[in-house]
């Protein structure tokens, strides 16, 4: 009986080139709250929440930096020009995992067209951390979907109490002039 020829399974080889694609075409980088707190603690936050956005697109609401303002996708720290990260020591656990995914069950390409894929060599000990990246981005994400909602509720009431506080400390010519421009505005 002649030997079965054996049939490897692929395995996965990533190496990050640099080559922009997903930075660019992203539409909406997921953050985590586990992002929030570690950028909040860097000082990087500051920079970076007027980039903050919601999306509900795939069903339930999510956190993500988005697009610059007038551009329809991409990282908004990524400058394509250069082809850098503004954020490359402190990437988002969304993009420390990728595209390496992680569904609760099994590890999986997130991106088959990823440029890094295939490339240099892959080591167990870089296999096992884009493991970890892809299973603590996954468990960042799943608590992350589980407090949004509580966590917009107190960013609004927040933004409600600092308007009518603004507003309470308004001279009456203040207020007469606020009001007249919402209604030539209007």
């Amino acid at each position: 009986m002649p030997d079965k020829e054996k049939i490897e399974t692929p395995k996965f080889i990533y190496n990050c080139v640099r080559c922009g694609q997903y930075c660019s075409s992203v539409n909406g980088v997921p953050v985590t709250l586990q992002d929030l707190l570690r950028w909040q603690a860097n000082g990087e936050l500051g920079r970076l929440v007027t980039h903050l956005g919601l999306e509900t697109d795939s069903g339930f609401p999510r956190l993500v930096l988005k697009p610059r303002e007038g551009d329809e996708q991409g990282c908004p720290v990524y400058d394509a020009d250069g082809k850098a990260c503004g954020l490359y020591d402190d990437l988002p656990l969304n993009c420390q995992a990728y595209p390496l995914g992680y569904n609760g069950e099994k590890y999986y390409v997130v991106d088959q067209a990823c440029q890094g894929l295939g490339e240099g060599e892959m080591t167990a000990t870089k296999l096992r951390a884009q493991r970890d990246c892809a299973l603590n981005e996954y468990e960042a994400r799943s608590s992350s979907a589980a407090t949004l909602p509580v966590m917009y509720g107190l960013v609004m009431q927040e933004m409600m109490e600092q308007s009518r506080q603004a507003m309470d400390s308004l001279t009456p010519e203040q207020k007469a002039e606020l009001e007249r421009r919402f209604k030539d505005g209007a």
